[in-house]
């Protein structure tokens, strides 16, 4: 995957979740969703590891651009 034509290193959580936000660039994905579909496994309630994987998604996008490809949505 690619930012600005400069590779963008994510591991393999990281990408699966990109690419789903990605494929519906619209919608907006709870984490309960998110995990569902990158786990493919239940959602027990609050934990923190979508919130996780998405900073560290965000962070490795700031290296390379300021412009927000993720915004969250409360």
């Amino acid at each position: 995957m690619e930012v600005e034509g400069i590779p963008l290193e994510l591991m393999v959580r990281e990408f699966e979740i990109l690419k789903i936000m990605m494929q519906y660039p619209q919608k907006v994905f709870s984490k309960e969703a998110l995990y569902e579909s990158v786990w493919k496994d239940g959602y027990y309630g609050e934990d923190n590891t979508i919130s996780v994987h998405v900073s560290n998604i965000r962070k490795k996008i700031e290296k390379i651009t300021l412009e927000e490809y993720i915004s969250t949505v409360w």
